[in-house]
């Protein structure tokens, strides 16, 4: 194998793309015990699976595997790495500068070890290998790959729910809902009891912060401390469940998973810009705030455009699902990916896209169901139209009238330049294939052969239409009808004969498409089969002659025709006709379907053009997005495509055709192929259907998790056989089983989790019992979490009074001065450069499924709460506020009164003594002149808001 078959894994940032050389490696280093190294974490796993073993593979084993093992390397293996060859160790884990595996593939001057030799690997490949490599080298474990039929079918997550009888406890006064007594029970199997219930301050904090992202005010809090009524807490959920903030914070949650951003990554020329990704925004928050059950949220979400809407578009909105992801320089394999491992991870917890370039190395995914899953995605569109939904900036002024007409002219003139784009195409395909082919076959009908350019330049050609034309070729080939193509049947029977003995059975081919010819004439065209009869080919260079040689004389009689009839016409002679129409037809050989435009069409230069005319497009829309609302949808392609395995993932080598269909695993003996267009409503109707066992524990787990810090499943995207099992199954699957039950309503899931005992402990840490359960998987108490950036962002601008509650529209720049008080919700999230913000306070990366956020402590964090403006302005308003208040009373209130004022304000309670004196005395103390343009109380205020207290829900 050449290097040039090496398959680059997908360009995700999630799992930063990558190759590994052939390595023979020198160092003096000496290797870490493979024992010693932690367990990777499941995204470095499917990492290395997706990006990392293959290539392998691919790559590597043919020298340094099991079978030959050139300088004593071996690559198959961690421990092979790491032991290295005649030369040491290949790989130092966490040192990317001190592994020579490194060293080799950067090709530095003066470096007499080069990997791989013939050619170095792209740079893409090598910073993977570097970032691999920095973060541990983590491998998967050396397993047999699994099967849809294996025993990994046995597997927890694949099973139907259960409903085990409710356990019995010895603490039974402790248990108001079955939560409890699943939790206390394993708690009483280990000898430990459950955390004592928090006062009402703190439930009320923790709840309304939970289900709001805002804190409860000072009157909330006492009001809800005076009513001891036993059904309080349940009022309280009920009353925060219904403000239009709920869906606010909830929407922020699943946006997470759906890896929102309004912009599309680096994409070159192009505009990055969504002009209307905000109505997708909108959409899942006012579904979470309407409690749209979660069935019908997937549905709309994959398939809205399939369903019987009436006069309702809004759930069109939905789609955004799917078309909000990173563009990946609008390479549409790429974007096809992302969107199945968007549906596997985020809907159904499983890393399908690991089966990609192979089977899935430990769940049951074979490659061919990825490639079904792709089949769907690949015959989807994206209208050049978006269709327009109602929003909170809808306008039918003379203003909208003017952009929209604007706009049909501009898509007009991108569309019309795409158009002259492939008519060119067409003809020079069409005038020159003999030449073409001749090309593609030198090359092996390999696009991306380094002798490309040079064998173009030869005759004259253009290297895009040699790439396309040995990629037709190539997919042709693999299609199921291809045996009885006119065309291509007769290749293939040549294609079979061994070498050595071509010439010898030549003949017996020829008497085969003899005997074909007269029982099925369709499937042999008569002009080639008697150029292949008097060529009596001896081996595949002189078959290719042949046909070469009867495209010359079918593009003779195109000429002639066309020079006669002074336009393009039907070829006078039937039997030259048809063999036009079989190599250039709307559906020949050469004819470039809607699905490859992108690969072929357009040279560099068209490239520029057409994304300047597309950008025109864009800057309109993005006029428009401020007055009209739109839905980023997707359509059916008017003809389904019949997606093939893509060899090692490698777009360029299709392989065995498969059919549109769901995975195997979770449908069983009777999985029938889609029928219904590009199949995405089949598919979505299959996740709430057939697996909706699976698709309901992963839902619940995740809001399992948004509530307690922690899921039962601690991986909550990857429910996979390599995933650690749930600490608490038997409830997984209750929660589950009632989530059904209940219509799939997230907010009577809300319900049941949080008037349960277990939500309402304390959160104070029992030196025993971290010693026993550090990281509290038993739920022996709540765990005290850390606001995330938008709750903290959010906090501030209420406790100053001047949040916005203004719900929905464009997305605004938060982080610029004078700082918008919108909600953080709302802000503009650009996918390429994430504001430094959002990344300090780990937001969650828009670039793929986010499974949940990384909860770091930087020094960063601390500066920006004690220098931030913003942080300083919501400081100054606060203190001003207060400071007119004190003054406009009758009589002026005194420092006693402003100082209580703002701890209620900040802090949503009374100060102590000690804390009033020592407030006191710092505003008396600090009366000179304004620090930084702070007033005392300003200063004041912002110390507050940078106390646990105030950062930190317990």
């Amino acid at each position: 194998m050449t290097n040039d078959d090496v398959v680059l894994p997908r360009k995700r940032d999630r799992f930063t793309t990558g190759a590994i050389a052939l390595i023979v490696a020198a160092t003096v280093a000496a290797p870490s015990r493979a024992a010693d190294a932690p367990k990777p974490s499941p995204e470095e796993v499917a990492f290395f699976e997706t990006s990392i073993r293959p290539i392998l593979v691919e790559s590597c084993q043919k020298c340094h595997g099991p079978k030959k093992q050139q300088s004593g390397l071996r690559v198959d293996s961690r421990e092979a790495l790491l032991k290295g060859g005649d030369l040491g160790p290949a790989v130092t884990p966490g040192k990317p500068g001190e592994s020579p595996l490194v060293k080799a593939v950067l090709y530095h001057e003066g470096d007499d070890l080069k990997m791989p030799p013939d050619k170095k690997l792209p740079d893409a490949a090598i910073q993977a290998i570097q970032k691999w490599v920095e973060s541990g080298a983590a491998w998967g474990e050396s397993a047999p790959v699994a099967t849809a039929d294996d025993p990994a079918k046995t597997h927890w997550a694949f099973q139907p729910l259960r409903r085990t009888p409710t356990p019995t406890v010895k603490d039974q006064g402790w248990v108001k809902t079955p939560i409890d007594a699943r939790i206390l029970a394993k708690l009483e199997q280990e000898g430990m009891t459950p955390s004592p219930s928090a006062d009402h301050r703190t439930l009320i904090r923790r709840a309304t912060f939970d289900l709001l992202g805002v804190p409860p005010t000072a009157a909330e809090i006492e009001a809800f401390e005076a009513d001891h009524a036993p059904d309080a807490f349940a009022r309280l959920v009920d009353r925060l469940l219904a403000s239009p903030l709920y869906g606010e914070r909830w929407g922020r949650h699943w946006l997470d998973v759906a890896r929102y951003a309004d912009t599309k990554g680096y994409v070159f020329t192009e505009d990055r810009r969504y002009p209307f990704a905000f109505t997708y925004r909108d959409y899942v928050i006012d579904a979470f705030n309407a409690d749209l059950p979660f069935n019908t949220f997937i549905v709309q979400q994959l398939a809205a455009d399939q369903l019987p809407l009436g006069d309702d578009p809004q759930p069109l909105a939905a789609m955004g699902f799917l078309t909000v992801g990173r563009r990946f320089l609008q390479d549409r394999n790429e974007i096809i990916d992302d969107r199945i491992d968007l549906v596997g991870r985020g809907l159904l917890g499983l890393t399908i896209a690991c089966a990609r370039c192979h089977d899935h190395k430990f769940d049951p995914i074979p490659t061919d169901d990825y490639y079904s899953l792709y089949g769907v995605f690949a015959s989807s569109v994206e209208p050049n139209e978006l269709p327009r939904v109602k929003g909170r900036t809808d306008d039918g002024s003379p203003e909208v009238k003017d952009l929209e007409q604007k706009l049909v002219q501009a898509r007009k003139a991108r569309d019309e330049y795409k158009a002259a784009r492939r008519a060119e195409v067409d003809d020079d395909l069409e005038a020159r294939a003999s030449k073409y082919l001749h090309a593609a076959y030198d090359l092996k009908f390999d696009g991306r052969s380094a002798g490309l350019q040079p064998r173009a330049a030869k005759d004259d050609l253009r290297p895009e239409r040699i790439r396309e034309v040995a990629f037709l070729w190539r997919k042709r080939l693999k299609a199921t009808d291809a045996q009885n193509h006119p065309v291509l049947g007769p290749w293939l029977l040549f294609q079979a004969l061994p070498k050595e003995s071509f010439a010898a059975k030549s003949g017996e081919v020829v008497a085969e498409l003899e005997k074909r010819s007269q029982a099925k004439p369709e499937t042999v065209h008569p002009l080639l089969l008697a150029a292949i009869r008097d060529a009596k080919p001896a081996d595949m260079d002189r078959l290719a002659d042949c046909y070469v040689t009867l495209l010359t004389r079918l593009e003779e009689r195109c000429r002639a025709s066309f020079e006669q009839a002074k336009k393009k016409a039907p070829l006078a002679e039937p039997e030259w006709e048809s063999l036009r129409a079989a190599f250039h037809g709307d559906k020949g050989l050469f004819a470039l379907s809607g699905e490859d435009d992108d690969q072929f069409l357009l040279d560099i230069k068209q490239t520029e053009a057409f994304a300047s005319l597309t950008n025109a497009v864009q800057e309109l829309e993005r006029a428009a997005a401020a007055k009209v609302c739109r839905a980023m949808v997707m359509n059916d392609a008017p003809k389904p495509m019949d997606p093939h395995v893509f060899v090692r993932g490698n777009p360029g080598r299709p392989g065995k055709p498969v059919p549109r269909q769901f995975l195997q695993v979770l449908t069983g003996a009777d999985r029938k192929p889609f029928q219904k267009g590009s199949g995405r409503l089949e598919l979505a109707e299959a996740i709430v259907g057939k697996a909706a066992p699976l698709t309901a524990r992963v839902i619940v787990n995740r809001v399992w998790r948004w509530h307690f810090g922690q899921g039962l499943v601690d991986s909550p995207s990857d429910f996979g056989v390599r995933s650690d099992p749930p600490t608490h199954p038997e409830l997984l699957d209750d929660l589950a089983a009632g989530f059904l039950a209940e219509g799939w309503s997230i907010k009577s899931l809300h319900r049941r989790i949080m008037l349960s005992s277990v939500y309402q402990q304390q959160s104070t840490l029992r030196p025993d019992y971290v010693v026993k359960d550090a990281q509290n998987r038993l739920a022996w108490r709540f765990n005290r979490q850390r606001l995330d950036f938008e709750s903290l962002r959010d906090s501030m601008l209420a406790v100053a009074g001047s949040l916005d509650t203004t719900q929905g529209g464009p997305a605004v720049i938060l982080n610029e001065a004078p700082f918008p008080p919108r909600r953080t919700v709302y802000g503009f999230i650009d996918r390429q450069n994430l504001d430094g913000v959002y990344r300090t306070f780990d937001f969650a990366v828009p670039d793929a499924t986010s499974p949940k956020r990384f909860v770091t402590t930087v020094p960063q964090q601390a500066l920006f709460l004690m220098n931030s403006p913003f942080v300083q302005d919501q400081a100054k308003r606060l203190a001003t506020d207060l400071e007119r208040e004190a003054q406009a009373a009758q009589p002026p209130a005194d420092t006693t009164a402003v100082v209580t004022r703002v701890y209620r304000q900040v802090l949503g309670r009374q100060p102590d003594d000690r804390e009033r004196g020592r407030a006191q005395e710092f505003l008396q103390r600090a009366g000179g002149p304004a620090a930084a343009g702070m007033s005392p109380l300003a200063q004041l205020a912002q110390v507050l808001m940078l106390t646990n207290e105030f950062l930190f829900i317990d």
